[in-house]
Formats: structure tokens, sequence, C-alpha cells
């Protein structure tokens, strides 16, 4: 009894181990793939293209080998005709039909001698042409460059600016491209140009560029702070909210002088030792507080505008032309590190700092524009009307603060925790201004053409 059931288990063992073995054949013995796919995703059918030379597409999915043939003219070609295992792209190239008729060929794909995909291929005769690329251009008020691209099967060509011919000039030319400048924009009103190409023997075949030009933005005037200083070094806020702009603190090494260059009388500080620190005079300050109109503007988000130039080319110090910031608040001021032009803002938290790499030198004057927006969270920084650094904003802004719970904006000098001033500045300061909103880079822009 005990043989026969050793029997059966070993002839059930040697059964298991059989159907073991054949298991890997259920796995090897598939269906081979082979699939092509026409330029529209079609596995057949016709295709018609127009008389221009070019290529058409096709995909090729398989798990063996295949080859592929075109029956028509010459004009088709097939650089691939065999493949393998994969994905493949197969291009039949068309040359330019100047049969004066059409033509027509067949593309057949083979795997083995049974699957096979056809297409029709239908070239019409190739017509007079003459196509531009692009059709249509936008170009800033600041003026661009743009380049369009000719393709024709005529001998030449040429263009007429129409009404662009004021404003639209030629700078460069090849066999198939143009290359024209717009520039800027100061007629004060759109300008817009159709320029018509057009073969010279056949005057009939044309197209259009149509050219639009925008007008440069207005520059803001919604001041929240429009410092103005006077010919006996007193200064006055412009703006409607009218803060009082302090010159008690004032001393020998600041005075005020006429420029001709801008139209008005620009503050000069005169203290060559910069930076300095705990600073009784020597700088200009417009006291604030968090309770009072000019606070709630600066809270929603505002733009920052200074004009200045150094005495001194930039150095590696923290110095501060025109700034609200202690443990928190915002204005500019040469980064300490590098002596850059830098705008900073005490934003959710943190220090927003926006390095320009602009590196100050002595007697030139430079256009600084900071914008913070509260409502799609973002600082910017403009120099002489370009963008030169933008980061990413969360949360409310923080107004500076000192011990005495004062806060002013410094002209000359920044305030410190003791309610005096510090990292104080050696040049000029032309434009001191403060708007209720923040300005866009067109704005920008404009502000800095009105002083450049």
């Amino acid at each position: 009894m005990k043989q026969i059931n050793y029997l059966i288990l070993a002839f059930a063992a040697a059964l298991a181990l059989h159907s073991c073995k054949e298991a890997p054949g259920s796995y090897t013995q598939r269906t081979p793939i082979f699939r092509v796919l026409g330029p529209d995703g079609s596995e057949g059918g016709e295709i018609r293209i127009d008389g221009k030379a070019q290529s058409i597409d096709f995909t090729v999915l398989s798990t063996e080998e295949w080859r592929v043939e075109v029956d028509g003219p010459d004009a088709f070609s097939l650089p691939v005709q065999t493949g393998g295992v994969g994905k493949t792209t197969v291009s039949l190239l068309a040359a330019s039909n100047e049969t004066g008729a059409s033509r027509s060929g067949i593309v057949t794909f083979y795997s083995g001698t049974d699957s096979k995909y056809e297409f029709g291929i239908s070239q019409e005769e190739q017509l007079p042409y003459l196509d531009v690329t692009p059709t249509s251009v936008s170009i800033g008020a600041e003026g661009d460059v743009f380049t369009v691209t000719v393709d024709t099967n005529q001998s030449s060509w040429a263009y007429d600016l129409g009404d662009g011919r004021s404003w639209i000039s030629e700078t460069g030319r090849t066999d198939y491209t143009v290359t024209f400048t717009v520039p800027e924009n100061t007629s004060g009103a759109r300008r817009s140009a159709e320029i018509r190409f057009f073969a010279v023997e056949s005057p009939e075949i044309l197209s259009y560029v149509s050219v639009d030009q925008s007008i440069p933005a207005a520059p803001p005037t919604d001041y929240i702070l429009d410092v103005v200083f006077n010919a006996d070094r007193s200064a006055k806020d412009n703006s409607t909210l009218g803060l009082k702009v302090d010159n008690s603190r004032l001393d020998s090494d600041v005075s005020v002088a006429w420029s001709d260059k801008f139209g008005r009388y620009v503050a000069q500080f005169n203290n060559s030792t910069i930076a300095r620190t705990n600073m009784d005079t020597g700088y200009y300050f417009i006291p604030y507080t968090t309770s009072d109109t000019f606070a709630a503007k600066l809270a929603d988000g505002f733009s920052y505008e200074l004009v200045f130039c150094c005495y001194n080319d930039a150095v590696a110090k923290q110095v501060k032309p025109f700034s609200s910031t202690q443990a928190g608040g915002t204005g500019m001021c040469f980064r300490a590190a590098t002596g850059e032009i830098n705008f900073e803002c005490h934003v959710g938290g943190s220090w927003r700092e926006l390095y320009s790499g602009i590196l100050p030198v002595r007697g030139q004057y430079y256009h600084v524009v900071g914008t913070w927006d509260k409502a799609n969270g973002i600082c910017n920084l403009y120099v002489d009307g370009q963008l030169t650094a933008s980061v990413n904003t969360t949360g409310d802004f923080k107004f500076m603060d000192t011990n005495n719970d004062a806060r002013w904006f410094g002209i000359g000098a920044d305030p410190t925790a003791g309610d005096k001033g510090e990292a104080s500045f050696y040049g000029e300061v032309v434009i001191a201004r403060l708007y209720d909103n923040p300005m866009s880079a067109e704005e920008a822009k404009a502000l800095y053409n009105l002083v450049k």
C-alpha cells in the first residue's frame, strides 16, 4: 500500500514539473505586432498634398522586421526602406510638382509577405506661390527688430512698406529673409502698417505682414510721497498727502543746488565718510505713523522711485540714500557684500532682497524703481528702465520701528533703532518718491524716459 502511495506522489510531482517546464512556452508564443500610422493617424487610405516639396511621415510599430516600397514617379522617394523591432518614423519625400499636372503613387508596408498597409499619395500641381512668416508682428513702444522669411517658387521678390515707410526700415537681407528695425514710438499714438510682399515678375502673387506698435505707457502720478528740494535747503512733499519733510537734522554737509540736467534742485550730501552710524544730523527725515493714510497705502502695495548719483565708486558697505528700514520697512540700499544696487522690502516675516548686479559708478546718475505687488505676490526692481531682479512674496508688509516707536523715511541716511541716522550716503538725490500702486514694467520705463 505504501508503495502505491509513493507511485502516486511521484506521478503528481512529474506532472507538476512537466507543467512548469511548458509554462514559459505560453509566453513566448505571442501574436506579432505590426501597425503603420499615416500622418493623420489613419491606417491606410488616400493622402492628398499640395505641390510644394515636402515630407510625409509614417509611424511603424513592429515586433519583427518589415519593409516599405513606393510605386510611383521618381519624385517620390523613401530614404528608409526597411526596419526592425520598435517604433520607427518613415518619411516619404515628395519633390515640388512642376509637371503641370497632378501625380500619384502608392506606399506599401510589408511584414514578411502577408501583412501590409497601403497608402495612396496624390500630389497636386504646384501653382505659383509666395508665403511669408510671420504674418503679423507686435512691437512694444520701445521698438524692436524682426525678421520675415519668404518662401516662394518665383525667381525674385520685393516688398512695399506702405504706411510703415516713415518708421520701419530694412537692416538686413538674404535670398529668403529680410530684417526690419522699428524705433521707439514717440508719435503719441499706436501705429500700424501692412508690408506687401510680391513676386517681381508676377505682382499679383503676394502676401502681407501686418505690423503693430503700441504707444508708451503714461508715467504714473499716484504719488503718496513726492519730495521737492528748495533753494533754501527746505523740502516739501508735493503729493496730496502732504507729509512733513523735516529739515531740522540738516548740517553743513547737506546742501542744495540747481541741476540743469534735471531742471530742478537736488540735495547734495557731502560727507565723504560713508556708512556712518549714530548720526544726529546730516539727513532729511519724513515721519509717519502706522495708523495714518500713508501707512495704509504702503500696506496694500506700492512703488518706490529714486534718482541719484554717487560721489564715490561702489564700495562693499551698506549705504541707504532713501529708505525706511529698521527691523522692517523698505528702501534702496547698496548691498554690504558687494556695493551693488539693492531694493529690499520686509514682507511675510522676512526681508525680500532684490540684487541688481549693478555697481554704481561715481558721477553717473541712476534711475531706480522698486515695486511690491501684494495682490500678485511679487517684488520687482528696475534700474534705468530695465527689470534687474524679481522675487515672489507672501504675507503682509512689516513697518520699520525704533525703540521710541518712531517711524520715518530718511533721505541721506536710514533710521537706527535709537531714532538716529546710519548708513549715510555720499552723493546727490534728485528724485525721491513713493506711489500708491505697484507699477508695470512699461510705467517704470516711462518714468525712466522722463529723466534719461
